[in-house]
């Protein structure tokens, strides 16, 4: 046995044995049994994840769980970049917010694609990562250079319309081993991830959350960086699509570029098209094939 595969067998009873007192499962009930499937694991059906060229567990910290798209009683474990395909035991589902196996019924499942609407959900967890589904084929896409999906509008969205901290907060983050993380909105906010919930927190007026002391300071001790004209939340509607015809190839998925707007692209799925619209103030960029600020176009 690999030193890789012990720390996994050890992590996943460390997590059980925490699990024990609050009603989910733990190893002598439902358990987690670790699956023999490799890293990235995709059930080779029309309906499997379509990856590309992402990474499930790129910008997740250690030890947060992921969960499965397509299957809610499968889950990852993200360990040094890679995902590792775990499986809790039937009947219990895999509940992503609470980082556990629970009852069926209970779990916080991802939605299913419907087989011709186009729909799309955040890849929980993840904060910048989500999931398009069309024509009933999942695709993972991947927002960039700090943006974060914003499940409101359905669209990659600036940190500050967002403030997401799920991916930093693992489940041994607890009462005697906290994680303090700044919040992306406002320098007077603050979460502590304890059990691999962010729970959001307050400073007392006129102070600064700073991360030299995890603690709140005064400002010109802090080292919050959040410009004040980036502090302001901005509402955007939901995500727009409509159908086109004559541009798309006829198999497989396709991201293509606007040929007169550039705050737009083209998403294809076995020749079928929609056109759908970046977040106001981003681009589509065609390097990355995704919606991004007009200054790092190309990079």
């Amino acid at each position: 046995m690999s030193r890789e595969q012990l720390f996994v067998i050890l992590l996943v009873c460390g997590i059980l044995a925490t699990r024990a007192e609050d009603g989910t499962a733990t190893e002598g009930e439902a358990g987690f049994s670790l699956s023999t499937t490799s890293p990235a694991f995709v059930e080779k059906d029309d309906n499997s994840l379509i990856l590309g060229n992402l990474s499930l567990c790129g910008n997740v910290a250690d030890n947060v769980f992921l969960p499965f798209v397509g299957d809610c009683n499968k889950y990852y474990l993200c360990r040094s970049g890679q995902a590792i395909a775990l499986q809790c035991e039937w009947p219990y589902e895999f509940d992503a917010p609470s980082q556990s196996c629970v009852n069926a019924g209970q779990a916080e499942c991802l939605p299913t694609c419907e087989a011709f609407n186009f729909t799309t959900f955040s890849y929980q967890r993840t904060c910048t990562k989500y999931v398009l589904c069309y024509y009933g084929r999942p695709v993972l896409r991947e927002c960039h250079d700090g943006l974060q999906y914003n499940s409101r509008t359905d669209r990659c969205d600036f940190p500050k319309n967002v403030d997401c901290v799920e991916s930093e907060c693992s489940i041994y983050y607890n009462a005697y081993h906290l994680r303090y993380v700044p919040s992306k909105v406002s320098c007077e906010k603050y979460f502590l991830c304890g059990n691999g919930v962010p729970k959001e927190q307050t400073c007392t007026p006129g102070l600064y959350f700073s991360t030299k002391c995890d603690c709140c300071d005064i400002p010109s001790k802090s080292d919050c960086q959040i410009p004040a004209d980036q502090r302001k939340a901005q509402i955007f509607s939901p995500l727009r699509s409509g159908v086109v015809k004559g541009i798309c190839p006829s198999a497989g998925a396709h991201f293509i570029a606007h040929e007169s707007r550039q705050d737009a692209y083209y998403y294809c799925v076995e020749g079928h098209g929609l056109v759908l619209d970046c977040s106001p103030g981003l681009w589509y960029d065609p390097k990355i094939q995704e919606c991004r600020e007009p200054h790092n176009m190309g990079r």
